[in-house]
């Protein structure tokens, strides 16, 4: 009976003391080892999160950038003789056809506008939206709806010299090709982005998107394309260089300035959002601004 008690009070060879505290100890080092294991996959997820928020924000302005890089007339398009050095229009509306606005010197640009104010754009959408409007030079083929000078036009073959540019319908002949390519030609293409916030009730999610102009259609726009999600806030405004006279807005660079969250749109802690800001500034502008520099130097 003793043999069998002392065989009982045993385990493995080492006491009962003994083994209960080795448990003790190998369950902390698990526990330990848990709990070390949670950290690094919670570290790894937050990592993961802002890497995210870093790269749906760079993919942004990316965009953004590659549309303002044709904001503006392209360099190589002569402007009419006598023309005042011209930093862009000083306001747009994105519910006026470019068709109806005749022949001008200054086209494309980037335009703060109120989209409230905007009877083109669905009411429900309120907030403030960039106005972008691209100027890009036609190859072999352009749109129907083209931005032509208007000395090749068919309508303004009284004029004596290239006076600017009219958006108007191209049919295609051979034969205007000469002139066009003389001056100038291309399609201009009308963008809004803005940011739509989350709406429960709608089962819609905070993000920033974008809606194009159909060309010839009087400001008719097409239905909002997300470009980014999770994006909780969106501010824009006006920047002016502090070596420079005032400037109209339509002719100052803008600045945007988005804070990212989780990309499904749900809120987000304050601590888990990013903000970035990035400065605007069409190429025609940065031109203009070297040329007055220039002649001013």
């Amino acid at each position: 009976m003793v043999r069998s008690a002392e065989k009982n009070g045993r385990c493995g060879g080492v006491s009962l003391v003994e083994c209960l505290v080795a448990s003790a100890l190998a369950l902390s080092l698990l526990t330990g080892i848990v709990m070390i294991a949670a950290e690094l996959i919670a570290t790894t997820q937050a990592m993961e999160r802002r890497s995210d928020q870093v790269t749906r924000a760079g993919q942004l302005f990316t965009f953004l950038e590659r549309m303002v890089a044709t904001a503006g007339l392209p360099s190589q398009w002569p402007q009419p003789a006598g023309a005042s050095l011209q930093l862009g229009a000083t306001s747009a509306d994105p519910c006026t056809p470019p068709s109806a606005r005749g022949i001008s010197t200054t086209w494309g640009g980037i335009w703060i506008v109120d989209l409230a104010a905007l009877d083109c754009i669905d009411p429900n959408d309120s907030s403030q939206a960039l106005y972008i409007e691209r100027v890009e030079t036609c190859g072999d083929v352009c749109p129907q709806q083209a931005l032509l000078p208007a000395v090749c036009t068919k309508q303004e073959e009284a004029l004596p010299s290239h006076s600017g540019w009219v958006v108007g319908e191209w049919g295609g002949d051979v034969g205007d090709r000469e002139c066009l390519d003389q001056f100038g030609w291309g399609s201009l293409s009308q963008i809004l982005v803005y940011h739509r916030p989350h709406v429960a009730t709608r089962d819609r999610s905070s993000d920033l998107v974008m809606r194009q102009a159909f060309p010839g259609k009087g400001g008719q726009w097409s239905t909002p394309e997300a470009l980014i999600q999770g994006v909780a806030t969106w501010e824009l405004g006006y920047a002016q260089f502090a070596d420079v006279q005032a400037l109209a807005e339509g002719a100052r660079p803008a600045v945007v300035t988005v804070t990212v969250g989780a990309a499904s749109g749900t809120t987000a802690a304050i601590e888990e959002l990013i903000q970035l800001r990035r400065t605007l500034i069409a190429l025609s502008l940065k031109r203009a601004l070297l040329a007055r520099n220039k002649a001013g130097s």
